[in-house]
């Protein structure tokens, strides 16, 4: 009998605790760096488990301090959720349930870079990316098969600038001359300092010189 009031009585304080444990709201990303035109996804789960719970996500851009808003979402039967999004420069993301808020979730964002080989030693570079990068520099650089390492050539300033086809997208470029041997594997690259303070360091796609 003792044994069974003691179990009874272990079984009520489970209860209790469980009844009384705080609720708790979990987020995470797909990945915690893209490219920039590339998207999130995230997702968490809400500690009742419950369906139907109303999700609020945020999202605190770089350069504001001002929230906007992701998305409001609905939890499945385990309390999971998920929401979509596109960040365009580095962003800090959270979510709500009521007065409960997750963990904060932060992702870069690396500009796309692209080199273009226009003719004999004549090359365009473009940076795209949610703001206009016109000014900053860029990295001209080519690969030492004697070394096995990138080299730098030269430097280039983005001298030129154009919305993008989709806002806000801003496409900046330099056109530039560079006398290397022919075949020879180059790339561009922006440093973590030029891409500062809303993006990451990037490098672009190889070309033959």
């Amino acid at each position: 009998m003792k044994a069974l009031v003691a179990a009874l009585l272990a079984g009520a304080a489970l209860a209790a605790a469980a009844a009384a444990a705080p609720v708790t709201l979990t987020l995470a990303s797909s990945s915690q760096a893209v490219k920039y035109g590339s998207a999130v996804t995230l997702t968490g789960v809400l500690s009742t488990q419950k369906a139907n719970q109303q999700i609020a996500i945020q999202a605190t851009d770089c350069g504001t301090t001002k929230p906007r808003n992701v998305a409001r979402v609905k939890t499945v039967a385990n309390g999971a959720y998920s929401a979509p999004d596109s960040p365009t420069v580095g962003t800090v993301y959270q979510a709500s349930n009521k007065a409960v808020k997750s963990n904060t979730v932060a992702v870069t964002v690396a500009p796309v870079v692209q080199i273009k080989r226009v003719a004999r030693g004549s090359y365009t570079a473009t940076v795209t990316a949610g703001i206009d990068l016109k000014g900053k520099t860029v990295l001209f650089q080519r690969y030492s098969k004697l070394k096995k390492r990138w080299v730098q050539v030269k430097k280039i300033v983005l001298s030129a600038s154009a919305p993008g086809t989709k806002k806000p997208t801003v496409v900046s470029s330099a056109a530039f001359k560079s006398k290397l041997a022919k075949r020879t594997r180059v790339r561009l690259a922006i440093s973590k300092k030029q891409a500062a303070p809303c993006y990451v360091a990037a490098v672009s796609n190889v070309v033959r010189a």
